[in-house]
């Protein structure tokens, strides 16, 4: 690789980390190519891309940026998770293919301008995901409003109660 190819990869991968809303360093030595075609395709629907970097490269493209301190960590087959939409589906994705192929771990992260730690990107696919958060943000702006109809139905639903309750008495005495 001559040097403008590289100065072109340093800058691909300079916007590949600043467009990153998740971005995830992984150890995946002693995975298969099979392996990480599949993760890969699981990564896909969810906004992530998977990717093998040269750590020389990797390591100029973090210069000057918040997760320059990962600088070190890129030592030995590593490979970059980015995400640029929801950052917890890629991080649940890459905790469940760690589960699954003991080999294959993460390092570390960075998510936005914050460092994350192996837990912290665990913690972070613990979390509920853009969906079940929104889903119970409704449910919360909708309870108030449920609350309201119940009470203002509910003396006319009693009034049909106490009318069946006596035409049921009046069916009886007959």
């Amino acid at each position: 690789m001559n040097l403008q190819e590289k100065e072109q990869m340093v800058g691909e991968l300079v916007g590949k980390f600043q467009a990153a809303e998740l971005a995830v360093l992984v150890n995946y030595q002693g995975c298969t190519c099979e392996q990480l075609t599949a993760l890969r395709k699981k990564l896909k629907p969810v906004g992530g891309r998977f990717a093998v970097v040269k750590n020389k490269l990797a390591r100029r493209a973090l210069e000057g940026t918040p997760g320059s301190s990962l600088k070190d960590l890129f030592a030995g087959p590593t490979g970059v998770v980015w995400s640029s939409e929801d950052p917890v589906a890629p991080a649940k994705i890459i905790k469940d293919f760690a589960k699954d192929n003991e080999k294959f771990s993460v390092k570390a992260g960075i998510l936005g301008e914050d460092v994350l730690d192996a837990k912290q990107v665990e913690s972070l696919a613990n979390l509920p995901s853009r969906e079940e958060l929104l889903a119970k943000l409704l449910a919360t702006i909708n309870a108030p409003a449920t609350r309201l109809l119940q009470t203002i139905n509910a003396p006319g639903t009693q009034l049909a109660r106490v009318l069946e309750a006596w035409r049921g008495e009046l069916e009886k005495k007959q």
